[in-house]
């Protein structure tokens, strides 16, 4: 591959750039590099996550800077990156120190070293960075470090890999998460025209090298000519990209997209906890909700449609991730299963509760990119295929999220069934306490909960006598004592959210609302967690729900038995759900309430039947429930096409080969096997060499075939230049197993000598310290 081998010169000291470059040279691939990393830096700093980043080019210069003299200058590889280490930290220690705002450069660091200091610790306990000038820093280091090694593998050692790759991946990466209005497209397309020019210098720069050493004559000026087909081939490669249409991926392959990809989706969450205060730069409806959900500072949503939904039944929400594991910096969902499911079948298997009314929705996602699917309260069916996330076993399937195996395009419309439900007062009161095994871990709580919460949960209880009745007496409490504020700070370092709201600020908005009522009502020993996605929105005339960034919306379920999960508001911005008193009718499922649709000519609830859903859904409660199982990597007609072409590619290419060796002599096709175990070890062979020069130097390195290499030659010479008759012998069965085997012990052989020898040349001094 281009670039991917050391281009030496014979008798080269160590520590001398490998690559000779004349001053119009360097100033050449000096500039291709800026374009390369400048392109880099300026995506991050014009995406603005935080403040600060403005000094992401000057690094990318800096790194420039010293990679090319640390590359032309007579150090070895270690002690050059102990020094491009030590560069790298003052210069970007001194950009990011710039940044603080105190009078004298001593305080300016202490404060950069204790603002690092308290992140590093928050990140290594598990809690919740709020700084944002780690961020700036660690961005630092990453483009110093890109920018220095590209110029360190420009000019001491090609490597095209290492050399593109790590400023690619900070630009696509921050472009992909970026869905802002700046023009990053441009600033990519910058780096992919500077990204082929330099494979196209560096080739001709390998290929000119080569053409000297085995003096072949070339015009002086073809590097020019190649440059400028380097360009008309980059600018024509990207045109053709930009003008093709995107072919939207099968649902198999991103079926096994998702599954790959699970573990970046994780290390999403991470990022997500370390750097909490960065700016979001992504409208809310792009997957807005992951597996965490930290207790965050201001808030500030705009009037942007996120969707519209069209119902034929009751829905208050429409809910997107469940989070039913509860720390003192907010929530996380544990739901480790992922299982995929094909249009219209049972997302989950699970008992028919009491109380519910099967609730059919259309969804209109307005702006593209969101890959999380959104229905009111225990959806049962999705008419798109789906990942559903959760907790899958025998005894319950907990459904924590669904997720689309593609991102929505724009106005992508799916429809969705639920069971909603719309129990009455006097039925949740009767539920009892009799709790499924599979419902305990919904009473989980830190060891070293703050005791006040658990204090004034009691007190604003103690007149209830059953779980319902202390569920309002919570909901009530929070919606009377606790003001409404979407602008409040954060909670500090080490402080639990919960007792942060409830004892120290007294106001907040709806994570707060929503936490405080499932923190306490554990700390009473009823079940409850926390639910995240959008508020019922705005009802239009012609039937259907505007839904806005400014809905996006926590509450917070409690289980009952018999009934599932129900749902609460303590939020006091938004309106009190009102449920009957008792049954309106002895149907299975009740009538919705006003309250469902509080607006006139809203929807109304659509009567249940046991056979409208599907039989998983069939199923009496405590019975053991079926499993759904589904491959983690489906392999489908497109999959399974691809499969057979590649196979069948291939067996036309080897029966092609097949056919070409028949058609050669024994001594011809040894020696063209011959050629091949070369070039399997890796061992280029100069184009001008004869059949014994190649011969003698893969002897060389396999002393064990030194007489078959030349028993081949010599009879592939006699056949193709001489008119006389084969010499006698012929080159032992197994022969070409054998070579490659010695010849890789050879070149391991050899390597690891080159590496000792140079070892001892860093170590030990070449002449006395003193000379007398």
């Amino acid at each position: 591959m281009v670039g991917e081998s050391e281009v030496r010169i014979p008798g080269r000291p160590v520590g001398v750039p490998a690559v000779p470059r004349g001053a119009v040279g360097t100033l050449w691939m000096l500039f291709l590099l800026l374009l390369i990393h400048g392109s880099a830096a300026w995506t991050v700093t014009l995406a603005g996550w935080a403040d600060g980043l403005e000094i992401l080019p000057s690094v990318a210069a800096g790194g420039l800077l010293i990679g090319w003299l640390l590359a032309i200058s007579r150090f070895p590889g270690p002690v050059a990156f102990l020094l491009n280490i030590g560069y790298g930290t003052v210069w970007v220690g001194y950009l990011s120190a710039r940044l603080i705002q105190v009078p004298t450069w001593s305080l300016k660091l202490q404060w950069l070293g204790y603002r690092m200091t308290v992140w590093a610790m928050e990140a290594v306990r598990g809690g919740r960075g709020s700084d944002p000038l780690p961020f700036v820093v660690i961005m630092g280091a990453l483009i110093w470090l890109a920018a220095s090694s590209s110029a360190w593998y420009s000019f001491r050692t090609i490597r095209s890999w290492r050399a593109l790759v790590p400023a690619g991946l900070i630009a696509f990466i921050n472009a992909y998460y970026y869905l802002g209005p700046r023009p990053l497209t441009l600033f990519l397309i910058t780096y992919l025209l500077g990204a082929l020019l330099w494979l196209a210098t560096v080739h001709y720069e390998e290929q000119s090298q080569r053409w000297r050493r085995e003096r072949v004559w070339f015009v002086p000026d073809l590097g020019v000519d190649v440059l400028r087909a380097g360009l008309l081939i980059a600018g024509l490669a990207l045109a053709l990209a930009w003008i093709l249409p995107p072919a939207g991926p099968s649902e198999t392959a991103s079926r096994v997209w998702s599954e790959v990809s699970r573990p970046l989706r994780r290390s999403q969450e991470t990022f997500n906890r370390l750097f909490s205060s960065l700016r979001s730069q992504r409208p809310a409806y792009v997957s807005p909700l992951g597996r965490t959900l930290p207790f965050g500072g201001p808030r500030r949503l705009s009037d942007t449609v996120v969707m519209e939904v069209r119902t034929q039944g009751p829905a208050r929400y429409w809910r997107g991730m469940v989070y039913d594991v509860y720390t003192s910096n907010g929530w996380l969902s544990s739901g480790e299963d992922e299982q995929s499911r094909a249009p219209m079948t049972a997302l989950t298997a699970r008992p028919l509760w009491e109380g519910r009314a099967v609730v059919t929705q259309t969804f209109t996602v307005y702006l593209p990119g969101n890959t999380l699917i959104f229905a009111a309260q225990h959806p049962v069916a999705v008419s798109l295929p789906t990942l559903v996330q959760g907790r899958f076993t025998a005894q319950a399937h907990d459904l924590m999220g669904i997720r689309s195996p593609r991102p929505f395009g724009a106005q992508q419309t799916y429809e969705a069934i639920s069971l909603v439900p719309v129990p009455d007062v006097e039925s949740l009161r009767q539920a009892g306490t009799v709790y499924p095994e599979w419902v305990q871990r919904y009473l989980q709580l830190p060891p070293n909960l703050d005791p006040r919460i658990r204090r004034l949960a009691e007190r604003i209880t103690a007149n209830a006598d059953n779980p319902y009745d202390k569920a309002a007496a919570l909901e009530a409490w929070l919606r009377r004592n606790i003001r409404y504020n979407e602008n409040i700070p954060a909670p500090p370092p080490g402080r639990d959210g919960v007792s942060y709201v409830l004892f120290d600020i007294r106001q907040g908005y709806c994570d707060y609302y929503a936490s405080a009522m499932a923190v306490m009502a554990r700390a009473l020993g009823i079940p409850a967690r926390v639910v995240s996605g959008y508020a019922q929105g705005e009802w239009m005339p012609d039937g259907r729900y505007r839904v806005r960034q400014r809905d996006a919306h926590t509450w917070v379920e409690i289980y009952f038995p018999g009934y599932g999960w129900v749902e609460f508001e303590p939020t006091a911005a938004q309106p009190p759900i009102l449920r009957p008193q008792r049954p309106v009718t002895p149907t299975p499922t009740p009538p919705a309430s006003p309250a469902a649709g509080p607006t006139p000519g809203a929807p109304q609830p659509t009567p249940t039947r046991r056979n409208l859903l599907a039989e998983d859904f069939d199923i009496q409660p405590g019975e053991a429930l079926p499993l759904p199982h589904t491959p983690q990597f489906p392999i489908g007609p497109l999959t399974a096409g691809l499969m057979g072409s590649l196979g069948m590619l291939g067996l036309v290419l080897w029966l092609r080969d097949r056919h070409r060796l028949r058609r050669l002599s024994p001594a011809a096709r040894d020696y063209l096997w011959m050629n091949r175990a070369a070039r399997l070890l890796g061992i280029r062979l100069p184009a001008s060499w004869t059949p014994m020069e190649r011969a003698r130097h893969l002897a060389a390195l396999a002393p064990e075939m030194a007489e078959t290499m030349r028993q081949i030659a010599e009879r592939y010479t006699a056949v193709r230049f001489g008119r006389r008759p084969l010499p006698p012998g012929s080159a032992p069965r197994g022969w070409w197993l054998a070579f490659l085997f010695y010849g890789l012990r050879g070149r391991l052989r050899s390597a690891l000598a080159r590496w000792i020898s140079a070892l001892r040349s860093r170590t030990l001094p070449t002449s006395p310290p003193f000379a007398r």
